[in-house]
């Protein structure tokens, strides 16, 4: 009976850790928009300023900061490198369309992770696997062909756009989430967060430093924000609630409500109406993944 409890608290202690974060994650995808910087320079900025508060914070608080094992920083460097290819991907997907076009297109990824488990954990590949697909497809499909501007042209080219960068940013995070699963249950949050972050900036900066880093006092200030409080503030609680639920519930809880938060704060603060034929498509995907994780073994 103790045991039972323990489990239930820990369980509930990792929904509202992904809760709390959830806000603060669905605003990331609108510094894409509050800022006119490339996506490189904006998750380079985002990546390093977030590194030096986690590495502050551990020092602090007197935590284990480094890694014994050479293993530990092979795996680091990899996620790492996926994690930045990850956001990159991202505020591309903002930047060529819409908040909400980006958002309801990386809320694929629970499907990704749905195939990505069985390559990785030996797990089997359900038929109903196959039929999410088409649904999320005929998802896609809605979105990118909302109506546009111009009478004379059918599909929108940044719509197709959005949709492929945000496709592109939902399998990175959903092999970033099979990575860290096995990962979160020996680490803290801010340890794992901090050199994930440390070598998303380190792997990006040869390509970064060919940009022009003359930067605004509002610029700096707005990737501030984004690296300290989105990233470590909103992922340090997402990986912290990694740790207490299964990856699957996290990805409902994600997919589920950080693209309705997100549409929500664009339509404040952006002023971004999405079409009735883009909320109709992303509903379809919404739906179909959250089903997808509920209905899993």
């Amino acid at each position: 009976m103790p045991n039972f409890t323990s489990a239930k608290v820990s369980h509930r202690y990792g929904v509202i850790s992904i809760l709390v974060a959830l806000p603060f994650v669905s605003l990331t995808g609108l510094f894409g928009k509050f800022l006119t910087l490339s996506p490189l320079l904006i998750v380079q900025g985002r990546a390093v300023f977030a590194f030096a508060t986690l590495l502050l914070v551990l020092q602090v608080l007197r935590k284990k900061i480094f890694f014994s094992d050479p293993r530990e920083w092979l795996w680091l460097m990899v996620s790492g490198s996926i994690l930045g290819v990850h956001w990159i991907a991202f505020f591309q997907a903002i930047q060529v369309s819409t908040v909400t076009i980006g958002l309801l297109s990386f809320a694929s990824y629970p499907l990704f992770t749905t195939f990505l488990e069985p390559l990785f954990f030996r797990e089997p590949l359900r038929s109903r696997n196959i039929f999410a697909v088409l649904l999320v497809v005929c998802g896609l499909m809605l979105m990118a062909t909302s109506p546009t501007e111009d009478p004379n042209t059918l599909i929108s080219g940044s719509v197709v756009q959005g949709v492929f960068w945000g496709l592109l940013a939902g399998f990175g995070f959903a092999l970033l989430t099979i990575l860290n699963r096995g990962h979160v249950r020996k680490h803290s949050a801010l340890l794992l967060t901090c050199w994930q972050n440390g070598f998303a900036a380190l792997v990006l900066l040869p390509w970064s430093l060919s940009e022009s880093w003359i930067l605004s006092g509002e610029e700096w200030g707005l990737l501030f924000i984004l690296g300290v409080v989105c990233t470590v503030g909103g992922h340090g609680l997402l990986i912290n609630g990694l740790r207490h639920v299964p990856a699957q519930l996290a990805s409902m809880l994600i997919a589920g409500l950080e693209p309705i938060f997100a549409i929500i704060f664009a339509l404040i603060l952006l002023n971004e109406i999405p079409s009735i034929q883009t909320v109709l498509g992303g509903t379809l995907i919404l739906s179909t993944s959250v089903f997808m994780i509920t209905s899993s073994d």
